[in-house]
This record gives structure tokens, C-alpha cells and sequence, in this order.
């Protein structure tokens, strides 16, 4: 098993192409293999072509257990990013079944394939803040000791993954690390996510000149928003210096409602605006708060955020800024 190299599963999405694009440029004699249903676009990285050449793309889908079993068996990585997943809370409300066997079983495949044949393999299993649930005031900012009580079908099944990540290490030995990863941002970030949405919807009314109106869901829902470098680097740290068997948030330490992005946006474009709250994009449950402390994997790793929130902002209002320039043009 070769020391320098890696498999991302769920490659092709927003932080595979970012994870790619560190290991290009800071590791370039790492072996790079990847998962993914087709191969990527990564519109919003600036060498891209250079990326895809460096990575050994495998289609796989990893609720097969024996492919997954013989691709691992084969490529027997030293280490596994596992970004595969049903990442959307509110889809995770309407496909409850799809998002508990694309974030429970398609883990357990891979952990059990690395306990068969590769058991030196360090696994980073990437989670979610949405695992803490509802929480109170007096419990901010979050820690990773306290209680999980995921709220959603997509947090449930991310305890549910974290779950088997700690019987998979104490049972078996495996050398496993988990994250709790807040709301990490940034520019190709699809749509869907709020940030990006309204990041999209104020670039559409400077280049297109739509109705200054933002629509949103529940804009007094406060969450901690963390760019997509910084994740890229907790990762990184996390796989040379993390403790096995420790989960370790991934976060800014600060929160902001979603009112209070678009008044950032505003105030950063000089663009009054007012806000269109539509109920379909309001959960049956939400988490009102949710901000993190990243004390642990600071002191754990040596990792802390660096970019503000309004560096993050202006970049990927400028990604879609660009693009909504190219599809007019």
C-alpha cells in the first residue's frame, strides 16, 4: 500500500473538486483515485482540465458492496475522503429513504471493504453539524461533546454514519476520524444551498437586471458559514495530525442569519433589497442556531480558520457574476 495515495469518494461534487485542487498543488506526488457517477466539470475551478488529468476516476456506486469491496481491494488507498452523500437537508424531508442508504450504507460498505482488506487506511468520514439538532442558547457554541438529537432525516442519518464510524475503530481497529462540518460556502456551490441562492439571486439583478427581491426561507434561522478553503485545510489537518476515533467540528466559531447575508450583500453592492420569504423553502423542523467552536481541531491539529465571511461572499457573488455573463453572452 502505497503511502501517498488517496481515494475521494463523491469526487465529482463541490468539495472533491476543491480537495482535488489542493492535493494538485501542495502534494503532487500523491496518487489521486476518485468515485464518482460521471466525471466531473468543476466549472468553478481555474485548471481544471490540469486537475482532471491528475485524478483516476472510477464509476462506482458504493450501495454495491462487492464493487465497492473489489475497487478498494485494488486501489488499497493509505487514505479515504468520504464525501458521498445525500447532502440536502430539505430534499433529505422528501426522500427520507434516499438519504438514510446514501449516508448510512454506502459508509458502511466502504468501512467494512477497508476492515477486509486495507486495514491500515486512515478514513475521514465527513458529517454534519445538522447531527447536534436543536440545541439551546446556553449550549453555544457547539461542542463536540454534547448531545447529539438530529432533527431531520439527513442528520439522522449522519449519526447513524458517525455511529458506525466509532463501532468500526473500538470493534475492528480501524483508523477512523469523523468531522461535524458546518455550512462550509464558496464559489460552484450549487444553487440549492442558501448562500450560493443568494449570491445567485443578487448577481442576476446587477447583470440582468431582475426585480431587486431575494427570496428566502426562514431568515432568522442563524448558522455558521465557513469557506470552502478552510475545509479544504481541516481535512488536510485532520488526516496528518487527527487522533483516531475523534470527531472534530469544522467550523468559522461565529453565526449569522440568513436576513443577515443578504444585508451584508447590500450593504457590500450598495443594492437595497427587500426580502421574499416563500413557504416551500420553510422546513417542517429547523434548527434555529447552530454555531460551532473549533477549539478541538485547533488544538488537536493546529488548524483555525483564515477567510472572513465577507472575502467568501464577494467571491462567490463574482462566480456567479461570471456566469450568468457567459450564459448571456
Amino acid at each position: 500500500m502505497a503511502d501517498n495515495t488517496i481515494l475521494i469518494t463523491g469526487i465529482s461534487g463541490f468539495v472533491g473538486g476543491y480537495y482535488s485542487s489542493f492535493l494538485n498543488h501542495t502534494k503532487k506526488d500523491w496518487t489521486i483515485h476518485g468515485i464518482s457517477r460521471s466525471k466531473p466539470s468543476w466549472d468553478f475551478l481555474p485548471d481544471t482540465d490540469t486537475i482532471l488529468d491528475s485524478v483516476q476516476f472510477h464509476q462506482c456506486d458504493l450501495l454495491d458492496e462487492q464493487a465497492t469491496e473489489q475497487l478498494i481491494k485494488e486501489i488499497k488507498p493509505r487514505y479515504i475522503l468520504h464525501l458521498a452523500a445525500f447532502s440536502s437537508v430539505a430534499e433529505s424531508w422528501l426522500q427520507p429513504r434516499l438519504a438514510f442508504q446514501n449516508n448510512t450504507n454506502a459508509f458502511l460498505n466502504v468501512a467494512e471493504s477497508v476492515r477486509l482488506h486495507n486495514r491500515e487506511c486512515r478514513i475521514l468520514s465527513v458529517g454534519s453539524s445538522e447531527e447536534y439538532g436543536i440545541v439551546s442558547p446556553h449550549d453555544l457554541p457547539l461542542k463536540e461533546e454534547f448531545l447529539n438529537k438530529p432533527a431531520n432525516p439527513y442528520a439522522i442519518a449522519r449519526v447513524s454514519q458517525e455511529s458506525l464510524a466509532t463501532i468500526y475503530t473500538r470493534g475492528y481497529d480501524l483508523d477512523i476520524c469523523c468531522t461535524r462540518s458546518f455550512n462550509h460556502i464558496g464559489p460552484g456551490q450549487h444553487q440549492k444551498f442558501v448562500v450560493s441562492s443568494i449570491a445567485k439571486q443578487f448577481a442576476s439583478i446587477v447583470t440582468n437586471g431582475t426585480a431587486p427581491a431575494i427570496v428566502i426561507g426562514n431568515g432568522e434561522i442563524v448558522r455558521d458559514f465557513i469557506d470552502i478553503d478552510d475545509v479544504i485545510r481541516a481535512y488536510d489537518a485532520i488526516f496528518e495530525h487527527g487522533r483516531t476515533g475523534e470527531t472534530y467540528n469544522v467550523c468559522s466559531g461565529s453565526g449569522h442569519t440568513i436576513a443577515q447575508i443578504v444585508s451584508i450583500y447590500a450593504e457590500m453592492l450598495d443594492l437595497p433589497v427587500h426580502l421574499e420569504q416563500q413557504n416551500n423553502l420553510v422546513r417542517p423542523i429547523d434548527n434555529p442556531v447552530l454555531f460551532g467552536s473549533y477549539e478541538k481541531l485547533m488544538n488537536q491539529t493546529g488548524w483555525k480558520p483564515r477567510v472572513s465571511l465577507e472575502t467568501s461572499l464577494s467571491k462567490i457573488y463574482e462566480y456567479w457574476c461570471n456566469r450568468l455573463r457567459d450564459h448571456a453572452a
